[in-house]
């Protein structure tokens, strides 16, 4: 599905789709048509993966989702993702750490929860530190929204794409250089960005370890034994201090199996470090 909707058991089909709900539905509709044995959804808004949860469970084939939280209905198999709050959380610390008090969001694709997420996770982070955050936590889109502590310079969605997110802070005629950089990211590129300095933070989430999850998910349905249904898959914080690429999980393909089977990270879904998703039953 959007970005990619997989059919198991004797092949795989993946469709890239350019970000929008009909997309999703569209994928969805085609590979039940094509009566596919299950379904792996990234999710692009709420709204529409409650239809396709609709049309999977009618036509009886598992619909598992990666990386945002779908909705919580029935036809939902399996989900596998990161706590994005948590993530939130660890990046507000840093940014308490290296006193912010002029903060600039951009946001992912909004409605899908993980933007969002993140977000409270950061602004949580401060409220738990007794900061002055004013009315951030119900305005944090409002430029000049916050408190004496933690003010919304600038704040925009990037779409989860560079060259959106670029755009708007050009046009916004404002100058990253002169603000705190964290990020959630984990890409190898970003482990260079934490090392030389230029971020000051980063988490170590690849979808290639999240789809892992998520296989081992199907596996076990289709081989009928029990699995955790909803999975936070483990992340490590980093920042300079810290750094140790030898422990990190690489979001390349190659990189990772090789790391893999290497055995350098947890990767087995009933390992403690997997921990079920209290939102889900």
């Amino acid at each position: 599905m959007f970005p990619g909707a997989w059919s198991l058991l004797e092949y795989i089909q993946d469709i890239v789709g350019q970000g929008t709900a009909p997309d999703q539905l569209q994928a969805v509709e085609n590979f039940i048509t094509q009566k596919v044995d299950a379904l792996v959804v990234v999710q692009n808004s709420p709204k529409t993966t409650s239809e396709c949860l609709k049309l999977a469970k009618a036509a009886g084939i598992p619909e598992f989702h990666l990386t945002h939280n779908p909705p919580n209905e029935p036809g939902l198999t399996g989900v596998a993702g990161y706590d994005w709050v948590t993530l939130g959380q660890i990046a507000g610390r840093s940014a308490i750490a290296h006193k912010v008090s002029r903060v600039i969001m951009i946001e992912g694709k909004l409605g899908q929860g993980t933007a969002g997420g993140q977000t409270m996770g950061f602004l949580q982070s401060y409220k738990a530190a007794g900061k002055d955050i004013g009315n951030l936590l119900q305005s944090v889109g409002v430029k000049g929204a916050g408190g004496k502590d933690l003010k919304v310079v600038f704040w925009a969605t990037g779409g989860w794409f560079a060259d959106p997110a670029k755009k708007a802070m050009q046009e916004a005629g404002i100058d990253p250089s002169k603000y705190w950089l964290g990020s959630s990211n984990g890409k190898e590129k970003s482990w260079k960005w934490v090392a030389n300095g230029q971020v000051t933070m980063d988490c170590n989430e690849t979808p290639t370890l999240e789809a892992d999850i998520c296989y081992q998910q199907i596996k076990a349905c289709f081989a009928g034994k029990p699995f955790k249904k909803a999975v936070f898959v483990s992340f490590i914080p980093y920042d300079k201090a810290n750094l140790d690429t030898a422990k990190l999980v690489p979001y390349l393909y190659d990189d990772y199996f090789k790391k893999r089977d290497a055995k350098a990270f947890k990767f087995d879904i009933n390992d403690p470090q997997f921990k079920a998703n209290p939102e889900y039953k």
